[in-house]
């Protein structure tokens, strides 16, 4: 697993950007400020010190690993989901998450453009 790029820009609690959460983890949540809002939300957005943009997603199903950038997936909104397809963003590659994403995962989705 990477250990110093990328991160986030944007100061926020949770997960890096590399990081899976997955269905089964039930400590994956964190919490910001006195009203305890659980940090991040699925929709939540941050900006990485390599120039690209995040989204926090959810997968609906099985997402393959793959070599770098990743597999292209299509984000849906306003669910925040993630699938498999042509939609300019990307799941974690295999150097970073060498096993397939499963129905329920939580991960940074990364657009693809600049």
């Amino acid at each position: 697993m990477p250990t110093t790029s990328p991160f986030r820009m944007n100061p926020s609690l949770g997960p890096n950007l590399w990081q899976v959460v997955r269905a089964s983890q039930t400590n994956g949540v964190w919490y910001e400020g006195s009203r305890q809002i659980v940090s991040p939300q699925l929709g939540d957005s941050a900006h990485g010190d390599d120039g690209h943009y995040y989204v926090f997603v959810k997968a609906t199903g099985a997402i393959a690993a793959a070599a770098s950038p990743g597999t292209q997936v299509t984000v849906t909104e306003p669910a925040m989901t993630a699938a498999a397809g042509a939609g300019g963003f990307y799941a974690p590659n295999s150097s970073v998450m060498p096993t397939a994403l499963a129905a329920g995962d939580c991960f940074w989705a990364r657009r693809g453009t600049l």
